[in-house]
Formats: structure tokens, sequence, C-alpha cells
């Protein structure tokens, strides 16, 4: 029943779709990309993980293309620990801003297309990952997101950042995800990434991935990780990612 679900799914955001460029999209890696939803069109990407402690199902990011230069987002992560009821991890709406947009990879070699994110996390009592540094309750991060293009084929996308904290602490973010397409429709990625605090808990990782154009408006990810710290922690994910115009 769910494989016939998920596949009418599938020829149904196909038949709808109206292509205007291949879909960007801010997964399966971890690094945010600085590309911005296009003007009226609606972007959902959610993701089925699967880590050491716990079921995430699903991870979703909404977003709306308001202008050129401007996308509204908004995040929802559920989530299951064993023998545990389902609650929310992370729920977050905020904004993507297009400060540098170079076209073709010539003029982005050298200048990179960056953007600016930010986050504000509504619900206090729940917090992201970085609930394990035990530094107060998250208010919301401002992540810078760039990518450079070192050809037609391969790039690399890197964010820095931080995360604000309700005791007035700030915690450090870094991305960074060389990647090569492969074939027409096809990528792949390593990547580390973590955060930096001022304490024991400090969280580093690396993760790599697949993804799939299905079309110009429908692409399917699969990527697994496991943090440097902590061999034991580890996820495996999938993902699905689409768009569809709902306004001129």
């Amino acid at each position: 029943m769910l494989v016939r679900t998920v596949f009418l799914l599938l020829i149904s955001i196909a038949a709808l779709a109206q292509s205007e460029g291949r879909i960007e999209t801010d997964r399966p890696d971890q690094t945010e990309c600085p590309f911005i939803v296009k003007k009226g069109y609606i972007q959902a990407e959610i993701g089925f993980n699967q880590s050491t402690s716990e079921y995430l199902f699903p991870t979703s990011l909404i977003k709306y293309g308001l202008s050129k230069r401007l996308e509204l987002r908004y995040v929802s992560v559920l989530a299951q620990e064993p023998g545990k009821e389902t609650r929310f991890q992370t729920e977050a709406i905020g904004l993507k801003w297009a400060l540098f947009q170079p076209s073709g990879f010539q003029s982005s070699r050298w200048k990179p297309r960056t953007s600016v994110i930010v986050h504000y996390n509504w619900d206090h009592q729940n917090r992201d990952f970085s609930e394990k540094n035990l530094r107060g309750h998250s208010i919301g991060d401002v992540v810078f997101t760039m990518q450079h293009d070192f050809n037609e084929r391969s790039g690399i996308g890197y964010n820095i950042g931080a995360e604000m904290h309700s005791n007035g602490s700030l915690e450090g973010i870094y991305r960074v995800a060389p990647n090569v397409l492969i074939g027409k429709r096809g990528y792949a990625y390593v990547e580390v990434f973590g955060r930096f605090p001022a304490s024991e808990f400090a969280d580093h990782s690396y993760d790599a991935g697949f993804a799939y154009y299905v079309n110009d408006d429908l692409k399917l990810d699969i990527s697994a990780g496991q943090s440097f710290l902590h061999p034991e922690d580890h996820y495996i994910a999938l993902g699905l990612s689409f768009r569809l115009r709902i306004a001129r």
C-alpha cells in the first residue's frame, strides 16, 4: 500500500510540475544551498531518517519563493526514540535572502553564490541536535551559505553561521560539501560538518550521498553519515524533493 501511494504521488508530481530550470535543494547534505526557490513556486524537501538512537519521520522543509531574491521557509522534524512517543524535535520558520547570485560557472568560480538564512525556533521546549550541548534552549540560527563552481560538472558548497540559545550563548556552525555530477541526472557529494561550542560536547561528523533528478521538478536522494568523535552515532536517510507553481 505504501509503495503504491508513493508511486502515485510521484506520477502526480511529474504531471503537475511546470519546469523552469532544474530544482535546487538544501538536502540531502547538511550544507544549505544558496539558491532561491523561484517566485510563485512552493517546494517541499522531505526526508526519512534512521539514526542510532531515534527515527525521524519525516523531516520536512517547505519553501515558497516570494521574489527573485527571497524565499520563506518552514522546518519541522518529527522524532521517535525507542520506547517513547513521537514528538516534534524542531519546528522553525525563517527566510533565505540572496546576497550575490552570479550567472554561470565562470562567474561563480571566483565569486561564490551567496545567501543568508535566518530561522526562528518558536517551540523553546524543544531543540535541534545541539541539545546534547546542554546550553539552554535554541532560539534560532543565522547561516551564510556559499557555493563555488569549479567547472560545469563539479563545485563546492560551504556554510558558516551560529545558533543562538536562550541563555545568551552562541554555538558556531560549519559545513563543507564538494560535489560532482554523475551522468546527466545525478550527482554525488562528500561532506564534513559540525559545531564548535566552548564545551566538551563539540560535534563533528562526515557523510556522503547521491541524488537523482527524475525531471527538473522532482528529485530523489540517499545519504549516510557518522560522527568523528563517536563512531557509534550514525544515520542513513532517504529523501524526496519536488516543487509546484501555485502563483505567477
